[in-house]
């Protein structure tokens, strides 16, 4: 018997102890917005670290509960909901999650503040942050398409107290990512209203007060270019469910204290939103919002775990010594925080690019970054998580210390908006209009022609490697595997910006870690190896578990 205890990890202010986020914000903010904001982000991180835990821990061990009918029979469809992550929700509104891309104040930089406030607060919500980026979206689609229904709804939307949120409802059992299956069908009602029907396979935010919806009338076309987007309210004026009924509560992998369910809509009254038709064309900003929000929380949940093993490093002792003094852990760990770096590099220049966009600049760059952003730094972020999961041993398989949670819920970011090879077609889709690829590899040449000091030879050389690679490919984009190009454009962006943060750093902090961070992640592959010279009939054989003739060719 002994009395030793492990002492545990200690959940920090990161905007404090994560240099690599305060860093970032501080280079790609003015410093007078950076200045001003401060006080926001120093807010967040001591609350995250102090308020949130708890919360969240209460809404994920209380997960929402789904009651069809009451003790007399009547079917309520009551969806019962942790108190504690409605609270989480309230936080977020009130710091300005939603509010703040919609004001005036921060201009072009209200998506960065936004960011940064969403990187601090997303690993300790429980997932809470899924009904504010609805909302975000929702009341950019209302602000862009319909002058009347965003004067009604948009200001409940964006307040930061007695709040609205949104849903978002696209998915159905016929099309997931290809909505232009979409079966649900919008009738007319006479009064300038129409009643939706069909069924919508997977709806989050069902606690939200709104929902956007994709709907077919009848006699439209089929595809997705006969698709309309309608508002609906969830309730009627007396409380009761606006033609919605719930089949039941999904039962996921992870984000366990959102309430997502499978909805029958059996006549609900909906209103379109801006004229009829262009259904997922109106969906385009929401979607780029919903995707950068997406490639937050990866990186988000990393950060957190990192600066947990940090700590953790300092108070684990083994084999004569502690864990950060360990020359082997140093350099797991470095290589991380190198992918770390990179990501968080990424978000935020996609959160400026939006930004401005939204604030008459030019689209170019924020239509690509969009997937882009989201495709790397979601898949990056699960490779990161496991690597972290491990750092803490047996503790890190242990649901008591909360490290499990955090993981799981890192996956769901690789699935809402677009999988992988959705966003990566998605990019290729962009490409085919030469003027986004001429953007995009201007912008790494002016970029990589700012990178001025001689400790970032090796990391130029390998980053002018891969835009001679690229150049070609984005060029003529339709003879490329989509996967390799995306991951080629995202990977490479990533070692310039972060070349262009260990520059900053090295000027202006004195501080050397960009340097190794920028190395690091030049290192590993920029662009994949090109593979079109195995025939598809090999790879299709493999892909699907069956023997191609050109294989049989080759071992006869």
């Amino acid at each position: 018997m002994t009395d030793f205890t492990q002492d545990p990890p200690r959940v920090r202010n990161r905007f404090l102890s994560d240099l690599a986020l305060r860093h970032t914000l501080e280079r790609v903010l003015p410093a007078e917005i950076f200045a001003e904001a401060t006080s926001a982000f120093t807010t967040m991180g001591r609350c995250a670290a102090s308020v949130m835990p708890s919360l969240a821990d209460k809404a994920e061990r209380n997960p929402p509960h789904h009651v069809p009918y009451d003790a007399w029979g009547n079917r309520i469809d009551d969806i019962q909901v942790e108190d504690a992550w409605l609270e989480l929700v309230r936080i977020g509104q009130e710091a300005g999650l939603v509010a703040m891309p919609h004001q005036a104040h921060f201009g072009r930089y209200a998506r960065v503040v936004q960011a940064g406030l969403v990187n601090l607060f997303d690993p300790a919500s429980a997932v809470a942050t899924c009904p504010l980026v609805m909302t975000d979206g929702a009341a950019h689609v209302l602000s862009q398409h319909d002058p009347e229904l965003a004067s009604r709804y948009v200001p409940r939307l964006t307040a930061r107290r007695d709040a609205w949120t949104a849903g978002q409802w696209m998915t159905e059992k016929e099309g997931g990512s290809d909505v232009s299956r979409s079966s649900t069908v919008a009738r007319p009602n006479g009064d300038g209203s129409w009643s939706l029907h069909g069924t919508k396979w997977f709806t989050s935010a069902t606690t939200a007060d709104v929902a956007l919806a994709l709907a077919r009338t009848e006699n439209a076309s089929e595809g997705s270019a006969g698709l309309s987007l309608f508002l609906l309210e969830l309730r009627t004026t007396d409380g009761h469910w606006n033609g919605i009924k719930v089949r039941r509560l999904k039962d996921k992998l992870g984000t366990h204290a959102l309430p997502t369910a499978e909805l029958d809509l059996v006549g609900a009254i909906a209103h379109p939103v801006g004229e009829l038709g262009r259904g997922t064309a109106k969906l385009g900003g929401l979607l780029n919002i919903a995707r950068l929000w997406a490639s937050l929380g990866g990186p988000a949940g990393v950060g957190y775990l990192l600066d947990l093993a940090r700590d953790y490093a300092q108070r684990r002792y083994t084999f004569g010594s502690f864990l950060c003094h360990n020359p082997v852990h140093q350099r797991w760990l470095a290589r991380i925080a190198a992918e770390y770096e990179a990501m968080i590099a990424l978000n935020m220049e996609a959160a400026l690019a939006i930004g401005s966009a939204e604030h008459g600049g030019d689209t170019l760059m924020s239509r690509l970054l969009a997937p882009l952003t989201k495709l790397a730094c979601a898949r990056e972020s699960i490779w990161a998580a496991s690597e972290l999961v491990e750092s803490f041993g047996g503790a890190g398989y242990v649901e008591d210390t909360g490290i499990p949670r955090v993981f799981r819920n890192i996956h769901v970011h690789c699935i809402w908006e677009g999988t992988t090879s959705v966003l990566a077609h998605d990019v290729m889709r962009v490409l085919a209009h030469s003027e986004y690829g001429e953007a995009f590899m201007a912008d790494l040449r002016r970029r990589y022609a700012g990178i001025s000091i001689d400790a970032l030879d090796g990391v130029k050389a390998r980053i002018d490697d891969a835009i001679r690679q690229l150049r070609p490919m984005v060029a003529q984009p339709k003879t490329c595997d989509a996967r390799r190009l995306a991951w080629g454009m995202a990977r490479t962006y990533q070692a310039l910006l972060l070349a262009e943060a260990a520059q900053w750093q090295l000027s202006c902090k004195l501080d050397d870690r960009g340097l190794v961070a920028a190395e690091l992640f030049a290192r590993s592959p920029l662009v994949e190896a090109d593979m079109s010279d195995v025939p598809d009939s090999m790879v299709a054989g493999l892909a699907n578990g069956n023997v191609a003739d050109s294989a049989l060719d080759i071992a006869g």
